[in-house]
């Protein structure tokens, strides 16, 4: 107890005042009963949403896959969530897994993948994949052989093989190649199918292989007639392709059989042997 002093009169008096004491403490239960509350309802929260079978992964659509199968697809993902979540109870939990997460481990799983579109619905527990699969525009090789596809990306390795069935590209520069990425620019790759496309029906020669060589601007082309074309990539194939049909059609003509080669690559001027 406080002690103070009331003066009356000529005389002090001392009276006694109680300290707050029961007031703090309430005050600091109450505090304490607050917090507990409020970590009950948050760890209920994260319960309810993470640990819970509630918002177990119902069902994984996958649609545009071709060569890829679903299985391959849903291995993937499983060990996604399992090295990333494996200290939760249920790893297939729909708000684990996010859209960046399933799109970033498919593309580094399968170069095969040029594109995905992810939906997925919480409340439904499902998850739509569409995927969109590299489709084989040729063959290139430089070392070991890959499927390439019309970007220039290669993404699968293939057989080493030429012919008239598929674009046959045989790249002799130096330099290493990653599966995944550009060995050919785009441009230049559809330059060179559509050049194969061109020969076949404007001038009937069919492209067994496209040969890069190194360091230089020269692109030879073998023909099923046992010949071949030298083009200068650096310059507009259509030109030099109207002036081989020229050629062809009021110099040599017929007697091809004993063609060794034809170089366009000096503009103005056509060289054949």
């Amino acid at each position: 107890m406080r002690r103070s002093q009331v003066f009356y009169g000529h005389r002090y008096k001392t009276t006694w005042r109680p300290k707050r004491f029961r007031s703090v403490k309430k005050f600091s239960w109450r505090k304490k009963l607050i917090f507990f509350i409020v970590l009950f309802l948050i760890l209920t929260v994260v319960y309810f949403l993470f640990f819970s079978p509630i918002f177990r992964i119902k069902e994984i659509k996958i649609s545009g896959n071709r060569a890829i199968t679903n299985e391959e697809i849903k291995n993937s993902l499983d060990n996604l969530l399992l090295k990333k979540f494996l200290i939760f109870f249920n790893r297939n939990n729909i708000f684990l897994a996010r859209e960046n997460d399933l799109e970033n481990i498919l593309l580094k799983d399968f170069f095969r993948i040029s594109s995905i579109e992810i939906n997925k619905s919480i409340f439904k527990r499902t998850i739509d994949l569409k995927i969109t699969e590299r489709k084989e525009a040729g063959i290139f090789c430089r070392g070991e052989c890959y499927y390439i596809d019309e970007e220039g990306v290669i993404f699968e390795k293939a057989p080493q093989t030429s012919g008239t069935l598929i674009v046959s590209i045989k790249d002799y520069s130096q330099g290493g190649v990653e599966i995944g990425k550009n060995v050919i620019d785009e441009d230049f790759m559809l330059r060179l199918i559509d050049l194969r496309k061109s020969l076949a029906e404007e001038v009937g020669l069919r492209v067994l292989d496209f040969i890069i060589e190194d360091e230089d601007n020269d692109l030879k082309i073998n023909t099923n007639e046992g010949w071949y074309i030298l083009f200068d990539k650096s310059r507009d194939i259509r030109s030099q392709l109207d002036s081989l049909r020229l050629i062809l059609t009021e110099k040599i003509k017929e007697d091809r059989k004993n063609l060794e080669y034809i170089d366009l690559r000096i503009e103005n001027r056509v060289y054949y042997k």
